[in-house]
């Protein structure tokens, strides 16, 4: 079975501070292996074009279109935005993959609201590995507990695990991404 090695390059807006950052690259290294993670030493500009100021949201597949621009052949580009965001038919989403464009976006916002420090890291961490998940070819998953699973809420991300389910973990397999936890 070929192995493919997953280089991905992690990004973050001006309000996405270190130790969230850094524990999103750390997650991603518990749970896949042969992947390099790259961090960029500056954040990147929030862009203004996706910003919808009759929502007071951002349009997230704008954020995603601009963070494709950032990427570099053989990279998955993932952002962390500490903003508020959407898609049309849809009041908020917490991350958005095109894979198309080999990118995502991972929007912290709501992800913060009422909880303590290690909630919302965890919170963040489910969501990059959700998008990394759609980037690589999955599609949401019915499991309660996996981290494929749709999340209407903060609370529906609370109940997810930081893993794959079985089903999930043996497509990436099949696939040839390797994962640390199955």
């Amino acid at each position: 079975m070929v192995r493919i090695m997953l280089n991905i390059m992690l990004l973050r807006t001006e309000g996405v501070e270190d130790f969230v950052y850094l524990s999103c690259a750390n997650a991603l290294k518990e749970v896949f292996d042969d992947i390099h993670v790259e961090l960029s030493r500056e954040s990147v500009k929030t862009p203004g074009y996706p910003y919808n100021a009759r929502r007071g949201q951002y349009n997230a597949e704008g954020f995603v279109y601009y963070a494709s621009s950032f990427s570099r052949p053989g990279f998955y580009v993932l952002l962390l935005a500490h903003v508020d965001a959407y898609v049309p038919g849809l009041n908020f989403v917490f991350g958005l993959a095109i894979p198309s464009l080999r990118a995502a976006a991972v929007f912290t916002h709501r992800l913060k609201i009422n909880v303590n420090t290690e909630r919302y890291l965890l919170r963040v961490q489910k969501e990059v590995i959700h998008e990394l998940g759609h980037l690589l070819g999955l599609a949401h998953c019915v499991m309660p507990s996996c981290v494929m699973k749709f999340s209407n809420s903060v609370f529906e991300v609370d109940k997810k695990e930081l893993v794959f389910c079985s089903k999930c973990a043996s497509v990436l397999l099949e696939r040839g991404y390797r994962l640390k936890l199955f």
